[in-house]
Formats: C-alpha cells, structure tokens, sequence
C-alpha cells in the first residue's frame, strides 16, 4: 500500500470554493482501480487529546493506494487534471508525506 498526507493552505475567503471542488472530484476517484482511500479533512479541537491548534485554513487528504502504479494512474486522469487546474489558485501552499506501512 501507498499512503499519503496533503496538507494544504487554503487561501482566505476560498474554502468553500476548495471544499466544493473536493466533494465533486472525490466520487471520480473513489472509482479508479486501486483507490482504498481519498478523504479530505479539517482541524478539530478534541477535548482529551492534547493536538496541536486548529489550522482553519488547511484541509488534509489522506490517500491509500494498492501501488506506487495505481498512484501514478490517478495522477495521469482527466478529473485530476481539471481539479487540479480548478484549485490551482485557491492553495497557498501544499505539503505531501508519502509513505506505507510500517510493520
């Protein structure tokens, strides 16, 4: 498996925009061949878990992927090209960990 972390900076008055382009183009990957996960998520105060502050501004996707291959398909598809020209100017910034298991 292939994991990754996007952590990305949303730029001020564009969430919504951000987030709405994520719910269109989530189904389309769900649907490729390989795709075990493609959630995007927000910061979120839990009140017995000492986290970090909330970043308001950042929404985190975590990918898990059968393959290095079925990644490198998922970056190569239509919906992903015209998300990605989509949100092109509503992030400030995007930070990506990749990774797989550890055990």
């Amino acid at each position: 498996m292939v994991y990754l972390s996007v952590a990305m900076t949303i730029k001020n008055g564009r969430m919504e925009e951000f987030l709405e382009a994520c719910r269109k183009v989530r189904p389309h990957v769900l649907a490729e061949e390989g795709c075990h996960m493609y959630d995007h998520t927000r910061d979120e105060v839990i009140e017995f878990i000492k986290g970090e502050p909330v970043r308001s501004d950042v929404v985190t996707l975590y990918e898990k992927w059968e393959s290095k291959e079925a990644l490198a398909a998922h970056l190569k598809t239509a919906h992903m090209a015209e998300f990605s020209a989509t949100v092109a100017d509503m992030r400030e910034k995007v930070t990506i960990h990749t990774g797989r298991e550890a055990y």
